[in-house]
């Protein structure tokens, strides 16, 4: 084992030294593995592209997103930086490193874009964005090769569970009252979160190695944000996307021309009001409070009124204002 991870460190250390622009190249492609990126990415498909390619692509993140967090906390594995003064971390990073977050992210994000387009063309530049923002990982010396490793298995074995598995949820899923719908969509949000919730009690005891905490710099790798932000936002995003199924129809994203990008700046526009704007309103309220179980409430909310606001209102406000239409689904 000490000669793999000195193996893997020292390959870390020839990557960074072939100099900065590597290293500058690299964090442009480890941002396309980013949440925060994909965030944005994915609105575009739901807005403008293909409705329900937007969700299931949503879908596949916030699932890659909450599960990376729970592996994360059960490994407990170091970052290269955390084990070697040689390694600069040219990023930082608070939590584990295994599995990578940007690899799993991006095989599941970036794999679902490829199924979802059907196109070789497509498929090859998946692959190759999948490879870049992994090896990128490596270059700003976030990540040991069997961190990046465990996180591509996982994303591919997500990926290829839920597209054994799509269709007959979703037959299953759409064939159930609105009402059904919305408790289901409640039930697997808070069970996403409560599996992550009692893994982080599991490591209520953990204390950091202090050859670790050395070099580490500022952690939170227990941290209940990651497991609210997904939890919040799967709620917010599949409840709301069944009450526009059910009152509306389907948002017809492939139309228009100029109407795609007014649609999408306009979004983009409201998701950055809530979330800079709603997050210091919240964190005012949670202040004043002083409960920690308030606060994680409150945060819980505010995830879900993000995707509320991609899934159900922003569509709503694109038709008020004629950017788009609805067409009933099945």
């Amino acid at each position: 084992m000490e000669a793999i991870r000195a193996f893997e460190t020292n390959l870390i250390i020839f990557l960074q030294s072939l100099g900065p622009a590597l290293q500058t190249v690299m964090r442009g492609f480890t941002w396309l593995g980013d949440a925060m990126f994909f965030m944005l990415f994915m609105p575009a498909i739901y807005w403008c592209v293909d409705a329900l390619a937007g969700l299931r692509i949503g879908m596949l993140l916030l699932l890659s997103n909450s599960l990376n967090g729970i592996f994360k906390m059960l490994g407990r594995g170091p970052r290269p930086y955390w084990v070697s003064a040689k390694v600069q971390p040219l990023v930082h990073e608070k939590s584990f490193g295994i599995p990578s977050g940007h690899a799993m992210n991006a095989t599941s994000v970036w794999g679902g874009v490829a199924r979802e387009a059907k196109q070789r063309w497509v498929t090859i530049l998946c692959v190759a964005l999948v490879l870049l923002v992994s090896f990128s990982r490596l270059v700003l010396g976030v990540h040991f090769i069997s961190d990046v490793l465990a996180g591509l298995a996982l994303g591919g074995l997500l990926l290829l569970v839920f597209a054994r598995l799509r269709a007959p949820v979703s037959k299953w899923f759409w064939g159930l009252c609105l009402r059904n719908q919305l408790l289901v969509s409640l039930a697997s949000s808070l069970l996403l979160l409560g599996v992550a919730l009692l893994v982080r009690l599991g490591g209520s005891t953990w204390v950091m190695p202090s050859t670790w905490a050395a070099l580490a710099g500022e952690t939170a790798p227990f941290s209940r944000e990651g497991a609210l932000t997904a939890s919040g936002m799967w709620l917010g995003m599949l409840g709301g996307f069944a009450i526009l199924r059910v009152k509306h129809g389907i948002l017809q994203s492939a139309e228009g021309q100029w109407e795609k990008l007014a649609r999408y700046l306009l979004g983009i526009l409201g998701m950055m009001v809530l979330y800079f704007g709603l997050a210091r309103l919240l964190g005012g309220l949670s202040d004043q409070i002083g409960i920690d179980w308030a606060t994680a409430a409150l945060s819980y909310l505010h995830n879900t009124l993000l995707g509320v606001w991609v899934s159900l209102l922003a569509p709503l406000l694109f038709k008020s204002l004629k950017l788009a239409r609805f067409e009933p689904m099945w």
